[in-house]
């Protein structure tokens, strides 16, 4: 059997050398300038004339030249990278990591994400992730809070070294920056249109022990249909309890003729639970999601949905967080951001009828 041996001697020289990291000081022997100039050329402060800052920028280019960045950010105190603690789980946190992204690039900073899952008993896995981004000297923090009502102590250490923090989505009662949707709005809306359809007698689907952002749009839409001479059932519960629970309330003594699930992956369990218990969707009950994900379209019937701009979302975070960190925000109240969001109509809502 041949077996391939690397090379070794002058070619494995070479190549080693080839890969050798570009100094300044290269730079500087390649120009036949100071290593000074060179810094003060690569980093937009040269005082020289044009034609020695053009022969240091094609010898930088021809050689290839990489800044070390972490020499850099020892020199500025600034590490050009943010922590992001946002789950990835579904499209809806996808969409705001790619708005923080691509806000983050264009000011050339990098993001270090960390996962820790987005549940009210994972606080303390959240805590290490935030411990472990403080240790790697980042400038900002992006968090999607594992719970809504986090104390101040949650983010001592970020407090303690001075970091920028903008909150996603889940807006805690720190003095964080945050943004996230109306959730208030959203709820209404989604009252108002039932009721515009003759629906008085609602159920709302959610998730067990929730708090933060679908806890404040359930608040809004019960309120929204009480001003409005309807009702409000609550069912909270896992996706495998709503199949048995849902059936068994629209069979109940005050039938709902609208159904407003908090996410839209559990207005697909009500979709499975209304075929279960042989109704029709929106024929005896209308059914309203929340977050208008992609696969909303492609349900029958079409569902109607609050549409959220995640990515919008996303944008503005990092826009916020890098205003705090290059100081272009001086004052230290909160930025409070909610995006409108709007409500997309489609064949899952209909008139209401008694059943």
């Amino acid at each position: 059997m041949d077996i391939q041996v690397p090379a070794t001697g002058n070619g494995m020289a070479k190549r080693d050398k080839a890969l050798r990291r570009v100094s300044q000081q290269d730079i500087a022997r390649e120009a036949n300038v100071s290593r000074v100039t060179v810094s003060l050329v690569l980093s937009g402060k040269d005082q020289t004339s044009e034609e020695t800052r053009k022969r240091v920028l094609e010898v930088a280019q021809r050689l290839r030249y990489r800044p070390n960045l972490l020499v850099q950010g020892m020199q500025t105190g600034r590490s050009g990278t943010i922590g992001l603690i946002v789950p990835v789980g579904m499209h809806f946190q996808g969409q705001i990591v790619h708005g923080i992204h691509d806000e983050m690039i264009k000011s050339d900073y990098v993001a270090i994400q960390l996962l820790a899952d987005p549940v009210p008993d994972s606080m303390g896995q959240e805590r290490e992730q935030i411990h472990r981004l403080v240790d790697r000297r980042v400038d900002g923090m992006i968090i999607w809070p594992a719970d809504a009502s986090v104390p101040d102590v949650h983010f001592h250490e970020v407090w303690q070294r001075q970091i920028p923090l903008v909150t996603v989505d889940r807006e805690t009662t720190t003095h964080a920056d945050h943004v996230g949707t109306d959730e208030e709005l959203g709820g209404r809306i989604i009252a108002e249109h039932l009721l515009s359809l003759g629906h008085k007698h609602t159920l709302h689907v959610t998730y067990p022990h929730r708090t933060g952002s679908m806890v404040r749009r359930r608040e809004s839409f019960i309120a929204a249909m009480r001003a409005g001479g309807g009702d409000c059932e609550v069912i909270e519960a896992t996706q495998e309890e709503m199949l048995t629970l849902i059936p068994r309330a629209l069979k109940g003594a005050k039938k709902p003729t609208g159904i407003f699930a908090a996410t839209d992956p559990i207005a697909m369990r009500v979709y499975s639970a209304v075929f279960n218990a042989g109704l029709r969707i929106p024929e005896d009950v209308s059914v309203v999601g929340y977050a208008d994900f992609p696969f909303s379209r492609d349900l029958w019937p079409p569902m109607t949905s609050v549409k959220q701009d995640p990515y919008l979302i996303g944008r503005t975070a990092a826009r916020i967080l890098l205003d705090r960190i290059l100081d272009r925000i001086t004052s230290a109240k909160p930025q409070r951001v909610h995006i409108k969001p709007e409500l997309m109509i489609r064949k899952s809502t209909g008139p209401a009828h008694l059943r």
